[in-house]
């Protein structure tokens, strides 16, 4: 199953530099397993992704160029997917 992104991002009201994004399904364990995995081995990390548990979201922190977060945000989704 390919899983992108659905819509977003929009901001949360925690923080003015963070955002949600929703995704086109819920994440199954293995992907997101591999989904994390590669946002650390990919030095995604300064974004601080996080998946939401029950929910087909995620948040993270932009980097100050919301369009080069997403491009990455992008690629990791689509290489997780591809994975499984």
């Amino acid at each position: 199953m390919t899983i992108r992104r659905y819509s977003g991002p929009t901001p949360t009201d925690s923080s003015a530099e963070e955002y949600r994004v929703w995704l086109s399904d819920q994440p199954s364990e293995e992907f997101r397993r591999r989904f994390l995995n590669l946002v650390q081995t990919k030095g995604a990390g300064p974004l601080r992704l996080s998946l939401e548990k029950n929910a087909p979201t995620f948040t993270f922190v932009s980097s100050g160029d919301l369009k080069a977060d997403l491009q990455i945000i992008d690629l990791l989704l689509k290489e997780a997917s591809r994975d499984g």
